[in-house]
Order: structure tokens, then sequence, then C-alpha cells
């Protein structure tokens, strides 16, 4: 696969997980947004890794990975707060929290 190529499903990725964070009130979906945009940023780093052939940039990949398990993680706890205690998840509803 040329180098083009790969970049390119980056940037529609991107668009995508774009347009999904900004059109979406639900957070579930603002989550699988999310992670479509940090799987552009990952595929990019890995194109570009193999371009030059660097495995610095293979472990910067994995560290990518893991932080979007992480905010994944956290979100999911977030959000099911949220369920338990209005019934539906909605951005609107963050803001009623009592932290």
């Amino acid at each position: 696969m040329n180098i083009v190529d790969v970049m390119f499903l980056s940037i529609i990725l991107f668009t995508i997980g774009l347009y999904g964070i900004i059109t979406s009130k639900v957070g579930m979906r603002m989550i699988i947004s999310l992670e479509i945009l940090i799987n552009a940023a990952l595929l990019n780093v890995i194109g570009i890794s193999s371009l030059y052939y660097s495995t610095s940039l293979i472990v910067f990949a994995l560290f990518i990975i893991a932080v979007g398990v992480i905010e994944t993680a956290v979100g999911i706890a977030i959000f099911t707060v949220v369920y338990k205690k209005y019934g539906k998840i909605n951005i609107s509803l963050l803001g009623e929290i009592k932290w």
C-alpha cells in the first residue's frame, strides 16, 4: 500500500470522527467518534514509521493505543454515572452533575 493511500485513509477517518464529534449530542457516539480520531492519528503514525523504517514511532503508537484505552474507560465510567442518575446519556446533562 502506498503512503499516499495511507494518508488519504487517515484524512478520511479523521474527517468522519470530527464530524461525529461536532454533530452528536449523545455521549457514547462522541466516544466512538473520538476513538475514530485517535485511530486516524495512529494510522498516520504507523504510515510514517513504515516510510522511514523507524521503530521509535511504533513504540509511540503503542502509547497512543494506551491513551485511547484509558480515555475510553474514563468516558464510559462518566457516562455510566450519568445514565444511572438521569436514565439517559446526553452531553447537556454533564453540566448538571454536582461533583
